[in-house]
């Protein structure tokens, strides 16, 4: 399998955590110094008591996103591991940030490192708030509704295809939302979801492999399209 991945990006953002994390501490740090040594600046020590918990918030998410292992990228490279050259996974490349180009046509996914208890019911998602977070998750992501969410990518891909090939109607869309945490506890009301956990996908690809192959001609229009826009976000 060919993988494309926006090293840049990721290094950047891992660096904008780093920044984050140490500003927050630093901020926190001054609002324990000024409360203590000059009760005249209380005002100030309750700001920089609020920005630096604000602060380490952000470097938390994106320590989260990019920093923290199995990053989504490196999750999906283990999971689809094996696969030939006719497939090729872009990461942080398009506006959809996983992508992959199979031989029958085009798949993207949304990863989710959540844990604890998940659940799909009557069309709404939900993940019950844990105080052990508090010790341990500060920084997740919010669950939102990530079929709604991967609706949207399928639908910024075809319209990206749309802008760029004549022919973009005839390459299937497809995607999954993969849950990446083995601990995370998925009670789902509807078996048609397209939800997988991160080892049921090289599973879900082989049984796709029975669709009609695209033609040999537009595989190439589609992998020579979507790399050029890869590569023009990697030259900026």
């Amino acid at each position: 399998m060919r993988i494309s991945t926006n090293d840049k990006l990721i290094a950047t953002r891992a660096k904008w955590a780093r920044y984050a994390t140490f500003a927050g501490l630093a901020f926190l740090l001054g609002s324990l110094v000024t409360s203590f040594t000059n009760e005249q600046y209380i005002v100030w020590a309750y700001a920089a008591l609020f920005f630096g918990f604000m602060t380490s918030l952000v470097g938390a998410n994106l320590a989260n996103k990019w920093v923290k292992v199995p990053r989504a990228d490196q999750v999906l490279e283990k999971s689809l591991k094996g696969f030939d050259q006719k497939h090729h996974l872009f990461n942080f490349l398009l506006p959809v940030e996983h992508v992959l180009l199979t031989p029958t046509g085009i798949l993207a996914f949304k990863v989710i490192a959540l844990d604890g208890k998940i659940t799909h019911k009557n069309g709404k998602w939900s993940h019950p708030w844990k105080w052990t977070r508090v010790f341990g998750g500060m920084g997740q992501e919010p669950l939102g509704n990530p079929t709604a969410e991967l609706n949207q990518d399928l639908a910024a891909i075809k319209k990206l295809l749309a802008d760029k090939l004549a022919n973009a109607a005839l390459v299937p869309v497809d995607g999954y939302v993969i849950f990446s945490n083995a601990r995370a506890e998925l009670n789902l009301d509807d078996a048609n979801l397209p939800v997988l956990r991160a080892e049921q996908l090289k599973d879900a690809l082989r049984k796709s492999k029975r669709a009609a192959a695209l033609p040999a001609e537009l595989y190439e229009n589609v992998d020579r399209t979507l790399t050029e826009i890869a590569n023009e976000k990697t030259a900026k």
